[in-house]
């Protein structure tokens, strides 16, 4: 018995890349990957804090072409797959950053005397794109993706959420207390 290849093509291949972000990706919908998306947003944060004032670093050969990668192959693919404003806008920031960092290393005189400037622009992207991702895992408790086959209760969502939120604050102040000195 014969098939043709387009019989053999499973359902999962078949649905749109829209499709495919609603029902794996949002972080709209997802409260795990919109969590991802707060933590990430929270520690380039706190990274972009720490290196304020300084000079972009010297590059290890291992770096530079992991970086060269997240630009030229990991960014497209993201941009493919995350279909959300908020989404997008993180990409953005982080490719840019990225490219900018690349940058610095393969030029250091052209970048290095505005090095400060960058920094601070990126702290208050990176705040603006943390202060955005907040709203993802309130969202995404309100309105869950639910599967035909299997659906969860309202209350599990809305614990999770809570606890969730629990964790970041207790995170945020952990760190807020361990950098900050007490007067």
């Amino acid at each position: 018995m014969r098939f043709k290849r387009s019989e053999l093509v499973t359902n999962a291949q078949k649905i749109s890349n829209e499709q495919q972000h609603e029902r794996f990706w949002c972080t709209f919908t997802h409260t795990r990957v919109a969590w991802v998306f707060v933590i990430f947003c929270g520690w380039e944060v706190f990274l972009s804090w720490k290196g304020l004032d300084k000079p972009f670093s010297r590059p290890s050969l291992v770096e530079i072409p992991f970086y060269i990668l997240v630009v030229a192959v990991y960014a497209p693919i993201f941009w493919m797959v995350l279909r959300c404003f908020t989404e997008r806008f993180v990409i953005v920031i982080a490719t840019v950053d990225t490219a900018i960092t690349v940058v610095s290393w393969l030029l250091p005189t052209l970048l290095n005397p505005v090095a400060g400037l960058f920094r601070r622009t990126f702290l208050v992207l990176w705040g603006l794109a943390f202060l955005m991702s907040l709203n993802m895992p309130i969202q995404s408790g309100r309105h869950p993706y639910i599967e035909l086959e299997k659906t969860e209760t309202k209350t599990r969502n809305q614990r999770l959420l809570i606890l969730g939120a629990v964790c970041a604050i207790a995170l945020v102040l952990g760190v807020l207390l361990y950098f900050i000195p007490l007067r």
